[in-house]
């Protein structure tokens, strides 16, 4: 009995032992974990974290971009200089004429009569003239005489060239080569002078007139090439001819004219894209999607410096196509920001991961 009782005071003595045990090293495991808890607290980078992608500059063109329409080089009503009947039209509408080939007729109705009667009236001032000389050599006439009998022969001259021009004058001729774009008169219709007759057009150079900025006028010359882009994506090369001496009043820009040849019959009136060669620069190409501002409302790209900090670079649009653009202002090798820029603060030390699939080369080149 004595022997049971011992037995059990044992095992009740070693389960209090066990528990105890357990305990302290239950504490123990606690305080440990609290003490590493604090420790991990204590070393948390609770920076921003960005993407970085390094970027090297490259040397491009910079455009200067101006739409506008293609204008023809000349364009000019033919307007009737004697009154009469359109007796033919020679020339279709939409034909190509040469200079000085005449497109229209007038009746010549009683020209070609008062011609005649000029002539004659010619012949016989001359007659007058030479028999008044004759008399005169022959002490048989005045000088008086002989002078009125040439300033009678001098006005029937005057006379026969005025109706021979009137004649002329019947003839409608192209003032230059070019194209009819339209017959404003018909056949059988009667014009007084003045009267509008036919609209001519000089397709070929065709012009471009641009507006250019008073910040990048400074850039161009006369002879300057430059590229000019249809709206069906073709592309003529071109050359300034005119710069204007002064600015628009309104609008504080300078007009200039691009003059395109025009071998093949390219109509004028459509809408093109002029571009003009700036200079060259070294810039970088990246999607438009990295602009961002800085307090003062600057636009600029956000990269980190050196020191591991984020700085801001204002930047200068140098030109752009459907996927990104070109832009100068950042360091030759950029670390730009492609990722979470918009939390990242200027001046502060962020933490980075690197991207190197930079989108320099999938760009768009003009040339």
């Amino acid at each position: 009995m004595k022997n049971s009782i011992g037995i059990s005071l044992a095992v009740c003595l070693a389960l209090v032992i066990w528990m105890a045990a357990g305990m302290v090293s239950e504490g123990e495991g606690t305080a440990g974990q609290s003490e590493n808890s604090a420790t991990d607290g204590s070393s948390t980078d609770n920076r921003v974290l960005v993407e970085v992608t390094p970027m090297q500059a490259e040397e491009i063109t910079s455009y200067i971009l101006s739409n506008g329409s293609i204008t023809p080089d000349r364009e000019v009503v033919v307007r009737a200089e004697t009154a009469g009947q359109i007796e033919d039209i020679l020339v279709e509408e939409g034909a190509y004429v040469e200079a000085n080939s005449v497109i229209m007729r007038l009746e010549l109705d009683d020209r070609q009569i008062r011609e005649e009667q000029a002539e004659i009236n010619v012949q016989e001032k001359q007659r007058l003239y030479d028999a008044a000389a004759n008399l005169l050599d022959r002490n048989f006439a005045s000088q008086s005489e002989v002078d009125n009998a040439l300033t009678q022969l001098k006005l029937a001259e005057v006379e026969l060239e005025r109706i021979r021009l009137e004649i002329e004058k019947t003839f409608i001729r192209a003032p230059f080569a070019g194209f009819i774009e339209e017959n404003i008169v018909d056949v059988g219709e009667y014009v007084s002078i003045g009267n509008e007759m036919i609209r001519l057009v000089d397709n070929d150079p065709l012009v471009v007139t641009a507006h250019i900025s008073q910040n990048d006028v400074d850039y161009l010359s006369v002879g300057t090439e430059a590229i000019v882009e249809l709206i069906n994506g073709n592309e003529r090369r071109g050359q300034v001819r005119f710069i204007s001496p002064r600015a628009n009043e309104s609008t504080r820009t300078f007009r200039v004219e691009i003059a395109v040849p025009n071998t093949d019959g390219l109509r004028s009136g459509s809408s093109v894209t002029a571009r003009i060669p700036r200079r060259q620069v070294m810039a970088h190409y990246i999607s438009a999607g990295l602009l961002t501002l800085n307090e003062e409302g600057d636009i600029g790209l956000k990269t980190i410096d050196p020191e591991g900090r984020v700085a801001f670079h204002e930047i200068t649009i140098e030109r752009s196509d459907v996927d990104g653009m070109w832009v100068s202002g950042l360091p030759q090798q950029a670390q730009v920001i492609t990722a979470g820029q918009g939390f990242a603060p200027i001046g502060e030390s962020v933490r980075m991961t690197m991207n190197d699939s930079s989108i320099v080369g999938k760009h768009h080149d003009y040339e």
